[in-house]
Parts: C-alpha cells; structure tokens; sequence
C-alpha cells in the first residue's frame, strides 16, 4: 500500500526495494559463516553511490528504505533520498521546472553532489575539510542512522549490523558517525577496530554485532544463472 486512494492503486504502484542481490549475498556469506540468520535480526547497510538498508528476519527482507524508485530512502552520491511530496509541488509550480528537469534535479544533482557542491565521491568529501563537505557527510550519516532505528521497529529490536557497498565498507568515519547514539540499540563500536577496517569491529559489551563485509551481487547473478542453466538443461533431457 502506498497511502494514495485505493482506486488509483494499480500493481505497478509498490514498494520494489533494490539491492536486493547485495542482501541475498550478505545473508549468504553470514550462513556459510556459521550464523543462524533465520533466529536474528539483521539489519544490513548498503551504502554507495546508491544506498538503502534492509531490515531481514529469518533471512528474508521485511522493510527496505527505498521504495517504489531508487531516488527513495537515504540521500545518496547524487540522488536526494525522502523529501516531503509537498516541495515537489512547489518546485513544480514556484520554480516552473519540468517534470524532466525535476526528475534530473532528484536523480543526478542532489544527494552528496549537491549538498557539498563539490563531488559525490564520500572519499573526496572525507578528505577535504571544507564546511560544505562535512555538512554532507553529516546530512549522510544522520538519515543513515535515523532510517536505521526505524528498521528495528518492524523487527522488535536488533541483533546484527551489516556495513556493505563502497562506503560502507570502507569509510571508517562514516561507520562511526552512523553508530554514534546507538548505545540505546546495543549498538557500540570498537574505535581502534573499526578504523582498521576489521570484519567485526563491535565493541566489548555491545549487545549487538556490527561487522563490516564486502558484497558480491556479480556472483549472486552468476549464481543465479547457474542453476538456472542447471535446471532447464535437466528439463530438456526429461523431456526428451
């Protein structure tokens, strides 16, 4: 459901979610790891030049932060994330743009690019401490932590953290801005872990675990095409 009117409501209009092969790996990596994924609640970041977070119980995805399109959810490199539907309205009318040059403005000029006025790349934001770039990546790491504590609602508390995609598998400050308040969640980072790029950089006494780990959505794909081989070659020789 979208909260418009029933009668306008057609199956395209849905929640789609993305990086959906992204979580499949994670939670993938984390079984062959030995982790009971269906007895934990797992929320898993994927934070990039595109990025949402996925809150999963039982191995599955139950809430995502984006939603119908990938302009939704967190801000990212260049795309804004939520904004209120009412400024929308009002760029349209006040600032007379088009639906084409709207749609440009969401898609490829907002978010870190057009925050910091500068670049979309959180590296070069990270490295140059202008107010524009800092300001940005508070912006980022703000949303980030607010769409996370929402995430736990649907899964009645948290278990496991999951850093994944270019940021957040490899920007330690991003991880610990992004962290910072979480006590409340049982959400605490080790400093030193953390800044070494460790696979687990949770904090002695955290009631959840915060890991960071590369993603592989190549290799779901490839995996996917696999069996898919697998299983129509099996048909065929059936059938025959």
């Amino acid at each position: 459901m979208t909260g418009l009117p029933r009668e306008i409501e057609t199956p395209e209009l849905r929640r789609y979610g993305y990086h959906g092969l992204s979580y499949e790996y994670i939670v993938g990596a984390l079984t062959q790891d030995g982790v009971n994924v269906d007895k934990e609640r797992l929320i898993v970041a994927h934070l990039g030049n595109g990025a949402s977070l996925a809150a999963i119980r039982s191995g599955r995805s139950i809430e995502t932060t984006m939603g119908f399109s990938p302009i939704s959810g967190v801000p990212m490199g260049t795309r804004s994330g939520d904004i209120d539907p009412g400024l929308i309205l009002h760029l349209l009318r006040e600032a007379e743009l088009s639906p084409a040059d709207l749609g440009n403005l969401l898609r490829t000029r907002s978010g870190l690019l057009g925050l910091s006025g500068e670049s979309r790349d959180m590296r070069v934001l990270i490295e140059h401490h202008d107010a524009a770039a800092a300001e940005a990546i508070r912006y980022f790491c703000y949303h980030v932590r607010r769409h996370l504590v929402a995430l736990t609602a649907p899964l009645e508390g948290l278990d496991r953290l999951v850093f994944t995609g270019g940021i957040g598998a490899n920007a330690a400050p991003v991880r610990e801005l992004i962290c910072a308040g979480l006590g409340y969640l049982g959400v605490r980072i080790d400093h030193e872990a953390n800044l070494a790029g460790s696979k687990a950089i949770s904090a002695a006494g955290s009631r959840a675990i915060v890991e960071v780990r590369q993603t592989d959505e190549e290799q779901v794909i490839a995996d996917h095409v696999a069996r898919l081989c697998t299983e129509c070659a099996s048909g065929r020789k059936e059938a025959s």
